[in-house]
């Protein structure tokens, strides 16, 4: 290791310097992550720093990002320098591909967290949604049944009653009026 090393060019050696433990550190919190440890989360936050671009949760410079900023241009910068390239450019190639590496890092961070959801349904959002009868709902609020309804992008089966006269039958289509006090949907029968 150490011969393959001191046969590198000063450049090499320095990006080899930056590559490998920038690589250790990436691996190490894949492994963690892994088994739950650690948030897998941005890791700066608060006054703009680990903010990125703003509120819209692309962190920029959260540890991560770094660290793929560090390897990602620690082994371009290798890979370059060791060809015949002049080593100006090779620096600014692999800082480009570095800053790429941070963006990319940022985006799917980003990605990530708009796939969390904390999982509540707020019944008011299915005013006005039609929905089909899962279950026969009771005529004249006598009782309730179950319709299913998209809610938030989700398809929800929630129990339901009507101010109708006649019962409604499975499959019948209905739209949601409003919610009652004790969390059922109030339905009506869509008038075709």
């Amino acid at each position: 290791m150490i011969e393959w090393f001191n046969q590198l060019n000063s450049l090499q050696q320095i990006f080899c310097l930056i590559a490998i433990p920038s690589t250790l550190v990436l691996i190490l919190q894949t492994i963690l992550l892994l088994f739950g440890i650690g948030d897998g989360e941005t890791d700066v936050d608060g006054d703009g720093i680990g903010d990125g671009f703003g509120d819209d949760g692309l962190a920029l410079f959260s540890v991560k990002g770094i660290m793929a900023f560090l390897c990602i241009g620690g082994w371009s910068g290798m890979a370059l320098t060791g060809s015949d390239m002049n080593s100006v450019l090779a620096i600014f190639l692999a800082t480009l591909c570095g800053l790429a590496a941070l963006v990319g890092v940022a985006y799917v961070f980003k990605l990530m967290m708009s796939l969390q959801s904390s999982g509540n349904i707020d019944l008011a959002n299915a005013i006005g949604k039609v929905g089909q009868v899962y279950i026969p709902i009771p005529g004249n609020a006598k009782g309730n049944g179950k319709i299913t309804v998209i809610i938030q992008g989700t398809y929800s089966e929630v129990r339901a009653i009507t101010n109708e006269a006649e019962t409604l039958k499975t499959g019948e289509a209905v739209r949601v009026v409003s919610t009652d006090e004790t969390g059922l949907l109030v339905v009506e029968r869509v008038k075709k």
